[in-house]
């Protein structure tokens, strides 16, 4: 009997550890707003950490512009004179000699550096990539975000609605046996009630998909929990615009700004081209050994000619070449400017007609349907309406609610798209 309790005790502890851990994991579901995940982003995505690891190896090639050429070593025979053993005069013969020859070119220190100067304006591009992909990381995750909210708000109508359309089930059974429902009504009214758990099933699908969005972008685990904050009112914060010009565009969008960094770089590439019509100078040791012992040794010194036409010809058409490449960053970059600035002020205004919009659907449409399903609600409750009536009136409010948040998406998609276009967090 003590065997059998302990084993009865042990499942019940078994159970009550397995409720306790289920509870615990439920809490663990952390409540995340809309700045948190972006700053999550921005301190855990992957694809941004690439930028910090490419600005370390653009630093890499400017140390590498300061080495040296390498040195050259030879080794050969050396002769004089040559042809055939001949008389030298004097009694002498031709000497045979053993060389040894080292060379070393010096480096134009004046190009190295301004070497160094390009590969180090280089970080300036990546600065401007890593903004551009975080902003374009940031949308993806303000529409996942939104997306969430959205259905969860839609979850939370379907609930209410659910309430009112067993409220209106429970009323009709209760009249069926007096003859003053039908059960055609009742099976309808039911049908509804099955159309709203579809809907829900969808909307809970959507949510788990911008969660499993949200994860990915923050290099979370995909099974992690997630709860989104759906206290704050997204759809009627302002953006204002009055200061969005071109120099606005120029210094707050990155894909923009980057146009003036790459011409920066290219200016300073220019340089380096151009200081290749410095001389560069080196030096050729020759160390010889004789047949008789002794040694002979000859040093000799170098220069290069670098404004002899067949080279100059090299570096002068590289540097008008970087000039049209300035040139024609200088002309995409215009373009952006202004195609930016339309886009902006196309997005505004479809912003503030989807805020109108919206205005009058929650102050005008959505009362007004809330009233005649009250109406009927309270007739039907009466006995002097009859429940075909009073569901239509619940059709027509469930779908103007739903309409209601669809158009909260649409705001929000557009306010999502104004943001980017205005590189706002």
């Amino acid at each position: 009997m003590k065997i059998k309790s302990f084993i009865t005790g042990s499942k019940s502890l078994v159970v009550l550890l397995i409720l306790v851990l289920a509870a615990t994991r439920k809490t663990q579901a952390q409540t995340y707003t809309l700045r948190q995940i972006l700053d999550s982003i921005e301190t855990g995505n992957p694809g941004l950490q690439q930028f910090a690891l490419k600005t370390a190896a653009s630093f890499a090639d400017a140390d590498a512009a300061k080495a040296w050429m390498a040195p050259s070593v030879g080794v050969g025979l050396s002769e004089f004179p040559y042809g055939g053993g001949k008389d030298m005069g004097g009694g002498g013969m031709a000497r045979k000699m053993l060389m040894l020859r080292l060379g070393q070119m010096f480096p134009n220190f004046g190009q190295q550096n301004k070497q160094r100067d390009y590969y180090q304006s280089l970080h300036l591009q990546n600065q401007d990539d890593s903004a551009t992909m975080k902003n374009m990381l940031f949308a993806k995750a303000k529409m996942a975000y939104y997306d969430a909210l959205v259905a969860e708000k839609k979850l939370t109508v379907v609930g209410q609605q659910q309430k009112q359309v067993q409220l209106l089930i429970q009323i009709s059974e209760g009249r069926l046996p007096y003859g003053k429902a039908s059960l055609p009504e009742i099976y309808k009214a039911r049908a509804k009630l099955s159309d709203l758990q579809s809907m829900r099933v969808q909307l809970q699908s959507a949510s788990e998909q911008a969660v499993a969005i949200l994860n990915s972008l923050m290099n979370r685990s995909q099974q992690a929990p997630l709860q989104i904050d759906t206290a704050e009112d997204f759809a009627h914060s302002e953006i204002a615009i009055l200061q969005v010009d071109s120099s606005y565009i120029l210094e707050n969008r990155s894909d923009i700004h980057r146009a003036s960094d790459e011409i920066h770089s290219l200016r300073l590439n220019k340089k380096v081209v151009s200081s290749e019509s410095k001389p560069t100078f080196g030096i050729n040791l020759d160390n010889m050994r004789m047949n008789s012992g002794g040694y002979m040794y000859s040093a000799m010194a170098m220069v290069s000619v670098p404004i002899a036409p067949w080279f100059s010809k090299g570096y002068k058409s590289k540097a008008k070449a970087i000039d049209y490449q300035i040139q024609a960053t200088r002309k995409m970059q215009a373009g952006q400017v202004q195609e930016a600035i339309g886009v902006i002020q196309k997005d505004w205004l479809k912003l503030q007609s989807a805020q109108r919009d919206i205005q009058i659907f929650q102050q005008e449409v959505i009362p007004a349907y809330s009233k005649a399903y009250q109406s009927y609600l309270n007739a039907f409750s009466e006995n002097t309406g009859d429940i075909y009536e009073t569901l239509m009136a619940w059709d027509e409010l469930t779908m103007k609610k739903m309409q209601y948040w669809d158009k909260i998406s649409d705001l929000l998609n557009i306010r999502v798209m104004l943001e980017t276009e205005m590189q706002k967090d």
